[in-house]
């Protein structure tokens, strides 16, 4: 057996040494990649975790800025519908000139009869321009003026008018007014069925037209109705077509109506000598409590 000397052995041992190291180079230097590895995933991790909440946040930011964006909008149209509504209750409900002049006159007329001491100021009231809400008020009904009386209650619906008013007409006045023969043909009406025609000065002052107010006055018994079944009166109100001189101008009628709901006046005299002879001669119906008690509730939804 050979035995190795002095160089042998040291070279034996630092070519052992040298492989220790190589060996522990390559366990540090994989130990170091792992680690590397490991740093690099953990910075990928936070890196997506980062870019996810990023995203997360941005979609919340988004769907918030739509829901306000949607909200502004819902807003802004209720606004404008609202508005809309408002201007539309303003043409409604606004007064007109021939309204203005029946309220003058109907608080003539009642002054007049408290000052000859026929009635009393709580036997008579008069409300003007006033509405009556149905099916939860999604649907109004405008009415020019109600007046209450002991001994009835009273629509009146007020126009203007510079012409003559045939109420009632009907086949049976063709031979009288021939002219009215043409003008149903031309307005294609019930011959046999009582009309409301009125013969009106157009806004030109140099033509006139013929108007039919015959389902206008329709309109005004439904509403008669209406109101006293929303109002659980005693009595149907009592209907007034009233038609103002427009610009001081004449204002006739002739009447053919042989029974009718709805009374046509023309002219303050019409107006006042029917109210002379129903609100003072007429049968009692109601008495003040009744009549107080018809204007709060009509109040309340005014």
């Amino acid at each position: 057996m050979n035995s190795f000397g002095p160089l042998e052995i040291g070279l034996i041992v630092a070519i052992v040494v040298a492989i220790i190291c190589f060996i522990l180079f390559i366990i540090a230097l994989k130990s170091k990649k792992k680690a590397q590895q490991k740093v690099e995933e953990q910075y990928k991790t936070r890196e997506q975790k980062l870019s996810d909440e990023h995203e997360e946040e941005l979609e919340k930011e988004r769907i918030e800025n739509k829901k306000t964006v949607t909200k502004q909008k819902e807003e802004y149209n209720a606004t404008v519908s609202s508005k809309n509504r408002e201007i539309d209750a303003l043409k409604l409900f606004s007064k007109n000139q021939s309204e203005y002049v029946t309220d003058m006159r109907l608080i003539g007329i009642r002054e007049r009869l408290v000052n000859e001491k026929r009635i009393r100021p709580e036997d008579m009231h008069i409300m003007a321009n006033i509405f009556l809400p149905k099916n939860e008020f999604n649907d109004v009904q405008r009415i020019s003026h109600l007046v209450l009386t002991r001994t009835g209650l009273y629509i009146i619906d007020s126009q203007l008018l510079k012409g003559h008013v045939y109420n009632g007409v009907s086949a049976a006045q063709f031979k009288e007014q021939p002219m009215m023969e043409q003008v149903f043909n031309t307005l294609d009406l019930d011959r046999q069925e009582p009309q409301t025609l009125v013969l009106d000065q157009n806004e030109d002052e140099n033509s006139l037209s013929f108007v039919n107010y015959t389902t206008h006055l329709n309109e005004i018994e439904k509403l008669a109705g209406d109101i006293q079944t929303e109002l659980n009166l005693k009595f149907t109100p009592t209907t007034i077509l009233y038609f103002n001189p427009k610009n001081e101008g004449d204002v006739t009628i002739s009447n053919y109506a042989q029974s009718s709901n709805t009374k046509v006046l023309v002219g303050p005299e019409q107006l006042d000598e029917y109210f002379n002879k129903f609100v003072f001669h007429g049968r009692i119906q109601y008495n003040v409590e009744d009549l107080q008690r018809v204007m709060d509730e009509i109040e309340s939804f005014n």
